[in-house]
């Protein structure tokens, strides 16, 4: 899918793919989503972009890299990863890395992702912001970058709420249901350190380029806020990747503990049970028993199981045993 935006009132517009229109309102901004080889080849042959950089797209695993900062000549090119919910092979909700090209050529941005992204859609959604950033691509990209660093944030957020909610379901977890779901979220907060580690060199890249360098001080300010966030997003990674370890260590020991509870109370259960069966054997002997002969034997019988059954019962509980 292929997107074409011009500025129409100092406003983006969503257009079709009609040269006539472009003649009056140049292009600005093209948003490519899950492209195609022909729809890349078209932008390539179109922008004169090396065909083998826009096709990186479809490698899921391609690093956060760029081209053209150190020259005006050519045209800017900018790999970064950005992360996207997904449900892992157990059945898990978390997150994946992909990468989202941006390149700008001619006065144009054009962004490519073959997954997609929230970050472009809460970028197009956040009008307020969009309808000001839209004098020069460069804020525009700059823009842009800060919503995939945020994003980030968001994400490690959301997997704080996951660890929070994990930690109350450790104290009566008794199955390996836990251990699982530690595993997907360690994987990815691994790709989250590679991905944002990757970032911070591209966006450290790009703040020293001298596409910013002959920027003004605004664009310059939001790209070390980006920078900002990105680091930010890398510490938060960190400590729960720590605080995530710790619980891998301990989650055996509190199953293993919380299995030792239940045993204790289906032990102390069974004890109390086998009551009533001792003596309503004893008592099915054929042989003279005491009080065997009263008309109201089987009802005293019972009210001194009863009451053996709730002595035996606070003795276990005195004890720690129920």
């Amino acid at each position: 899918m292929i997107q074409y935006f011009t500025k129409i009132d100092n406003k983006l517009s969503l257009v079709e793919d009609d040269s006539t229109q472009f003649v009056k309102n140049p292009i600005f901004w093209i948003n490519i989503e899950s492209p195609t080889k022909e729809d890349l080849a078209e932008i390539s042959h179109k922008f004169n972009i090396s065909r083998r950089f826009l096709e990186s797209i479809f490698d899921d695993n391609e690093p956060s890299k760029t081209f053209g900062l150190k020259s005006e000549d050519s045209p800017t090119m900018m790999m970064l990863s950005y992360p996207k919910y997904t449900v892992s092979p157990l059945g898990y909700l978390g997150y994946n890395t992909f990468p989202i090209a941006f390149i700008i050529v001619d006065q144009i941005v054009i962004t490519i992702a073959n997954h997609p992204a929230s970050c472009i859609q809460n970028f197009i959604l956040h009008k307020t912001a969009l309808n000001q950033i839209i004098s020069n691509p460069q804020l525009f990209l700059t823009h842009m970058l800060w919503f995939i660093t945020h994003d980030f944030v968001l994400a490690m957020n959301d997997i704080s709420s996951q660890m929070e909610e994990l930690e109350i379901q450790l104290t009566s977890a008794t199955k390996n249901e836990q251990i699982y779901q530690i595993m997907a979220m360690q994987k990815t907060l691994i790709d989250f350190d590679s991905s944002l580690t990757q970032n911070e060199d591209v966006l450290t890249e790009f703040d020293k380029s001298d596409l910013l360098a002959s920027s003004n001080e605004h664009i310059n300010k939001l790209n070390r806020s980006t920078l900002i966030e990105n680091k930010q997003a890398l510490s938060m990674c960190h400590d729960r990747s720590k605080i995530l370890d710790q619980y891998s260590n301990m989650v055996s020991a509190v199953v293993s503990n919380n299995l030792n509870d239940v045993m204790k109370i289906l032990t102390s259960i069974t004890i109390i049970l086998t009551i009533p069966t001792i003596i309503g054997g004893i008592y099915g002997m054929n042989v003279s028993l005491p009080g065997a002969q009263i008309a109201s034997a089987f009802t005293w019988l019972m009210i001194i199981i009863i009451v053996i059954c709730l002595v035996t019962r606070h003795v276990l509980k005195k004890h720690n045993y129920m």
